[in-house]
Formats: structure tokens, sequence, C-alpha cells
């Protein structure tokens, strides 16, 4: 059994993001986080609870909505924060 802590809420996917890189301002608009965080409203991936995984962005698709047409998508929506 693997349990994650990861959430498909937006809002908190957003506040997880923003606790990674608190020298950066994340917003959730369409040139910074939310093309990741629309992908996360959609539950195709999810955004993992940074306070358990370290301090570091970690994105985890959803088996169950995953399709592998999304990865393109989900590098170029998390190349914002390199």
């Amino acid at each position: 059994m693997n349990i994650e802590f990861a959430t498909c809420e937006r809002r908190r996917a957003l506040s997880f993001i923003q606790q990674v890189y608190p020298s950066k301002t994340i917003t959730d608009m369409p040139d910074c986080a939310g093309p990741l965080l629309d992908l996360v409203e959609r539950d195709i991936v999810r955004i993992q609870d940074p306070m358990m995984y370290g301090n570091q962005i970690a994105v985890s698709p959803n088996a169950k909505n995953w399709k592998e047409e999304y990865r393109e998508q989900v590098i170029a929506a998390c190349k914002i924060f390199a």
C-alpha cells in the first residue's frame, strides 16, 4: 500500500508551490502557475505536500485520468519554476 499526501485542489496546490518557492512570486495566472493548476483542477496531476516530501515541487500523475499525451503539457507548465 502506498499513501501519498497530494492535492487536486487548485488553491491548496498553489499554496504547496508557494511554500517551495518562497522567494518567487507564484500566482494563479496564465504566465505563471495557471497552466499547471489547470491540470491539477482537472485531476490529471496532483501536487504533493512539501511538508511530507521535502522542500521541492513534486507533481504526480493521477493514474485514473492520466494519458501520455499530457506529459509535454506538464513539462511545459513546470518550466516556469526552473
